[in-house]
């Protein structure tokens, strides 16, 4: 008894025990074991749950991050449809058709590799994304090596942009 007591309990434990009978000792032994595993659970738990409000408090406090380049921030203006195609430095993106259509999506950078994807509920293509490759010189922008399965978004993308004024 007092050996199993010891790994389980502790020799304070071992030395109370001793006097009682070992099926006893076993059994408060194993009960204390699961109130100090149950305690220590709520410990990790509390620990996390305040992390994870300070990594959020803290996130917000610093304000939305920018995840869209700065040189393809802005309104641009589609050189053949006269389509507008604005980018938000927060990874917001419109589209708005001359037909007077609007689509608003999420977009992620990775260099100059653009991942675009219409919102859930949009006319066109929801939730499939398309990728890009933007290249900026000055006012002017183009796409290549498109991989879209949207017709309309690598349609509507294949052509020149021009950065209208602010």
């Amino acid at each position: 008894m007092p050996r199993l007591s010891t790994s389980i309990c502790g020799p304070f434990e071992a030395q109370v025990f001793a006097a009682q009978s070992s099926q006893e000792g076993k059994q408060l032994c194993l009960r204390r074991a699961k109130i100090r595993g149950f305690i220590a659970i709520r410990a990790i738990r509390t620990v996390a749950l305040i992390g994870f409000v300070l990594c959020i408090s803290v996130g917000c406090a610093s304000g939305p991050k920018i995840i869209v380049p700065e040189s393809v921030v802005g309104r641009w203006r589609g050189v053949e449809s006269g389509s507008l195609l604005e980018f938000t430095e927060t990874g917001i993106f419109v589209v708005e058709s001359k037909d007077g259509i609007t689509l608003l999506g999420r977009c992620t950078f990775q260099g100059t590799r653009v991942t675009l994807r219409y919102q859930l509920g949009a006319a066109v293509c929801p939730e499939e994304p398309g990728q890009y490759t933007l290249e900026v010189e000055g006012s002017n922008m183009r796409t290549a090596d498109p991989s879209d399965s949207c017709f309309d978004r690598r349609t509507m993308m294949a052509q020149a942009w021009m950065r209208e004024a602010k």
